[in-house]
C-alpha cells in the first residue's frame, strides 16, 4: 500500500517546527538563525528519506532553487528537506538511509557533471557533495541525534552551498568561530567530529564515525 503524500499542512506544520527549532536558545549554528530572521530558508516535505519517489521530487526542487540561488557575501540562503519517514532511528540507521537518500540524488542527476572545485571522493578532504553541478555541505537532522544541534523531530537534510560559503571570505572563519564557541558553551563541547576529521563526507550525519570508517558513495561520471 503506497502511503499518502504530505500535504500543505503538514509541511506548514513541519516548518512551523523547524523554525521553532533553530530558533531555540540553544541552537548553536548562527547562519541558520540568519536565515530563518531573513526568510532565506527554503524548505520542501516529502514523503520517506531514501525512497524513490521522494528522491525524484527531491531532486526536481533542487533543480528550481538552483534555477534562482544566486550566492553573495551577505547570503545566508539555505535548502532544507525535511521527510515525514522513517521515524525514530539510532545515528547508525540515520547514516545508512542518508547516504542511499544521496547517493541515488546523484544516480538520478548523472547528467550533469560533478563541481569543478571540488573532488568527488568521498575520502578525500577536498570532496564536497554536488548536484547540479553545484556544491554543497549536507547537514543530517534526525530524532536520535546525540548532538542537540541535530536533534530535530523529523529525519532532515540541509543543503547549504559552498559557494555561499566562498562568497563569505574570511567572514566564513570568523562566523565558524563563533558557532565552534557557542557550541562548547551551551553543550559543553565542539562537534568532536569537526575537530578530529577534515574530510567532509564524515560530518554529514551527525555521527562520531570510526576511524577506520569508510563511506558508501560512489560518485560516477556524467552520462551522455
Amino acid at each position: 500500500m503506497t502511503a499518502p503524500r504530505p500535504t500543505a499542512p503538514q509541511a506548514a506544520e513541519v516548518f512551523a517546527a523547524l523554525a521553532d527549532f533553530i530558533g531555540e536558545e540553544d541552537f548553536v549554528c548562527l547562519g541558520a538563525r540568519a536565515a530563518l530572521r531573513r526568510g532565506t530558508i527554503v524548505h520542501h516535505h516529502f514523503e520517506e528519506l531514501g525512497d524513490e519517489s521522494s528522491v525524484s521530487a527531491h531532486l526536481a526542487a533542487l533543480d528550481a532553487f538552483l534555477a534562482g540561488f544566486e550566492p553573495d557575501s551577505r547570503s545566508f540562503t539555505s535548502f532544507v528537506a525535511t521527510f515525514e519517514r522513517p521515524g525514530d532511528t539510532t545515528e547508525p540507521e540515520f547514516e545508512a538511509v542518508l547516504w542511499r537518500h544521496l547517493q541515488a540524488l546523484h544516480d538520478q542527476d548523472r547528467r550533469h557533471p560533478w563541481s569543478g572545485l571540488y573532488d568527488s571522493d568521498p575520502g578525500s578532504a577536498d570532496f564536497a557533495y554536488s548536484i547540479h553541478g553545484h556544491p554543497f555541505f549536507v547537514v543530517g537532522l534526525h530524532p536520535g541525534a546525540s548532538r542537540p544541534s541535530r536533534r530535530f523531530r523529523r529525519p532532515a537534510l540541509v543543503f547549504n552551498s559552498h559557494l555561499q560559503f566562498n562568497a563569505l571570505g574570511i567572514n566564513f572563519f570568523k562566523l565558524r568561530g563563533r558557532i565552534r564557541k557557542r557550541e562548547k558553551a551551551l553543550h559543553g563541547s565542539v562537534n568532536p567530529s569537526f575537530t578530529t576529521y577534515k574530510d567532509e563526507a564524515r560530518h554529514h550525519s551527525g555521527r562520531m564515525t570510526e576511524q577506520d570508517w569508510r563511506c558508501p558513495f560512489v560518485p560516477h561520471p556524467p552520462s551522455a
